[in-house]
């Protein structure tokens, strides 16, 4: 069967109704990060998820929340000047008690905290010396975290961690941050101006990093809400702009996984090293701090300079580019692929029209069993190359080491 066009893909029909069983190649577009998303999906007769009753309880935030702040983090990075202050706000004795007897709770103080800040940002405020400050159009872009650790005593000591897309000049810092603290009134509450707020960099990991594992990753019971984001900060979602068939599509998705790993697997290894590395150095060795996050950023500036970003289960690609790229070659229409993508056999191309009653449980078997041989084949490549790096650099050594001893045995006066 002669492979597609690219352009033809968008106008093939859906071959498996939504909201019927089947699986489905899924197309998306996210337009404020210029992005396309390519994943498989798995459609079962019954779409909704059982119901729930009863007060929501967690111990940690879902995976879920940390990716709607991740994303948030990412939308102010792009769109709005990235997020400018970062906040921990803590409870004093009095409201930890409110908390315990039920006369208020967390979620309580931190909406009327933030519809407060809100209020102020909207409408301006005025300093001590009477310099009237102007408001903003727009709402306060923002995104908190609760946390409810044990204390030394056992205790509960909860605390919200909070981004906020505002910042003032110097001059005005002090009467900001003092009609803020008594906004929140609850105890301490500390304000960090977030210096690189323009690019989702180390201190913007850190700080998303911080607020969705909390300290030593013990978050306690929350509950209720255990985050919020502002409406003007939540990142606008994926829009779906076909579903095609199934057919090779998540063989390929996962195959581009495994070549991407063996290609970028020291790099990968080195930012993980590198993350650990500066959280276990402490925050007064600076010059370590800042040497092992500039080692970390230039990691983290290689990986983001490909167009592609890739699980087992979806590929994501920055730009038409990109995204047209990917699709000529998922169809077999590319013989030379570039490097970020393995070579894909044409009997192994996409066919999005297939007919779904050709589909069945053993075709999935054996279309595994051909990927798994590409695989193998891949693996058995990139080690002969090991092997033979491995055996010029013993021959290096044992040249090096024989110089060394011909030299040691030399009568230097003669």
């Amino acid at each position: 069967m002669t492979p597609k066009p690219a352009a033809e893909v968008e106008r093939t029909h859906q071959v498996t109704p939504t909201g019927q069983t089947g699986c489905a190649t899924v197309i998306q577009f996210r337009e404020w990060s210029d992005e396309w998303r390519i994943r498989t999906q798995v459609e079962t007769a019954n779409n909704m998820p059982p119901q729930v009753d009863g007060q929501r309880i967690s111990e940690m935030l879902s995976q879920r929340g940390a990716k709607k702040i991740a994303e948030s983090c990412e939308y102010m990075s792009l769109q709005k000047g990235g997020y400018k202050t970062f906040v921990t706000g803590t409870f004093n004795e009095e409201t930890r008690a409110s908390i315990a007897n039920g006369e208020t709770t967390i979620q309580k103080e931190v909406s009327r905290c933030m519809d407060a800040m809100q209020k102020m940002y909207r409408r301006g405020w005025t300093m001590k010396s009477g310099e009237k400050v102007p408001g903003h159009a727009e709402g306060l872009p923002y995104c908190w975290v609760v946390e409810v650790p044990l204390n030394e005593g056992g205790e509960e000591n909860p605390h919200v961690h909070m981004l906020l897309g505002w910042q003032v000049p110097y001059k005005q810092f002090e009467n900001w941050a003092e009609r803020i603290e008594g906004i929140w009134g609850n105890g301490y509450f500390h304000l960090e101006k977030i210096k690189d707020c323009k690019c989702a960099g180390a201190y913007m990991a850190k700080a998303a990093g911080y607020m969705t594992k909390g300290e030593d990753g013990n978050q306690g019971k929350v509950r209720g809400n255990r985050y919020g984001i502002s409406e003007v900060a939540r990142a606008p979602d994926w829009v779906t702009i076909g579903q095609k068939q199934l057919h090779a599509m998540g063989q390929i998705i996962a195959d581009v996984y495994d070549h991407l790993t063996k290609k970028n697997g020291d790099d990968y290894r080195r930012r993980k090293e590198l993350n650990k590395k500066l959280e276990e150095t402490p925050k007064t060795a600076t010059a370590t701090r800042h040497e092992i996050g500039q080692r970390l950023q230039a990691v983290r500036e290689k990986l983001n300079a490909e167009p592609i970003r890739c699980n087992k289960y979806q590929v994501i690609l920055k730009g038409e580019e990109a995204k047209q790229t990917f699709l000529s070659w998922a169809l077999g229409d590319s013989n030379r692929p570039p490097e970020w993508l393995p070579e894909l056999p044409k009997e192994l191309a996409w066919e999005p029209g297939a007919a779904p009653g050709a589909q069945s449980a053993h075709y999935f078997r054996n279309l595994k069993k051909k990927f798994q041989e590409v695989k193998r084949r891949r693996h058995a490549v990139t080690g002969q190359i090991a092997a033979w790096m491995q055996q010029q650099w013993e021959q290096a050594r044992t040249a090096t080491a024989n110089a060394w001893a011909e030299w040691a045995g030399l009568d230097l006066c003669q």
